[in-house]
């Protein structure tokens, strides 16, 4: 969560009683100091200028300003602040509107103790806050760096799934080689494959061929001894 740009808030007279605070990032700031500056800021109430006042100390801006709502017990509203962006002006003006608004009688104010009127101002503080504690400009500077981050991961992402696509595409390219290299090697084995069948076929009738010549002959020539010779001596007058 965004810490707030006010670090605190308070309402004091001119005897530097502050009668209602609120420390909103008590980590970061000390609670009593904070009080005790606040304090001699009440005091020196009347010799406030006009309008809103920066007292500046160690980094820290105080922002006062004198409100004369009753006119024989004037107060002081400090807000405290480390933040550039911060408006004096429109804050201590919301935050003067809402405190009268809330503390309408005159004792209850001028009556009031150390921080009396805190619990009672707590829903002034919590509309002050809310309306000028968010840096607006770093919350959307923070919203745009992790768009900007988002983006470039998407981006990144865009590309690792294009070199991916690129490289499926390399593969499928050579699969694809590939498969025409072992049909063309399937064809020319199935023809010399279908070639060697021929031959040894050509071979086989050839022998059985032969092999029947033979066998016949020699059946005939046995069965009939005088063909054989018939035909030996016709061979021989020849």
């Amino acid at each position: 969560m965004a810490q707030s740009r006010i670090q605190y808030l308070c309402v004091g007279n001119l005897e530097g009683v502050i009668v209602a605070s609120e420390n909103v990032n008590p980590e970061e700031q000390d609670d009593e100091k904070l009080a005790k500056a606040c304090s001699r800021i009440c005091k020196r109430g009347l010799h406030l200028k006009a309008g809103e006042n920066i007292l500046e100390s160690k980094g820290v801006k105080y922002m006062a300003k004198l409100s004369k709502k009753i006119d024989n017990f004037p107060a002081v509203f400090i807000c405290v602040t480390k933040s550039d962006s911060l408006s004096p002006k429109l804050v201590l003006r919301d935050f003067v509107s809402l405190f009268w608004k809330t503390v309408t009688s005159e004792s209850d104010f001028t009556s009031a103790q150390e921080g009396s009127l805190t619990r009672k101002c707590q829903p002034v503080f919590k509309d002050v806050l809310k309306k000028h504690g968010r840096d607006k400009v770093a919350e959307t500077n923070a919203k745009l760096k992790v768009i900007k981050n988002q983006m470039a991961q998407n981006v990144e992402q865009q590309l690792d799934n294009m070199e991916n696509l690129e490289m499926t595409e390399q593969k499928a390219n050579d699969l694809d080689q590939d498969a025409k290299k072992f049909k063309d090697t399937s064809i020319a084995l199935k023809w010399k494959m279908c070639w060697q069948n021929a031959k040894w076929t050509i071979i086989l009738v050839t022998t059985v061929v032969v092999i029947l010549a033979v066998v016949i002959t020699i059946a005939v020539c046995m069965t009939d001894p005088s063909a054989c010779k018939s035909s030996d001596n016709n061979d021989n007058n020849n």
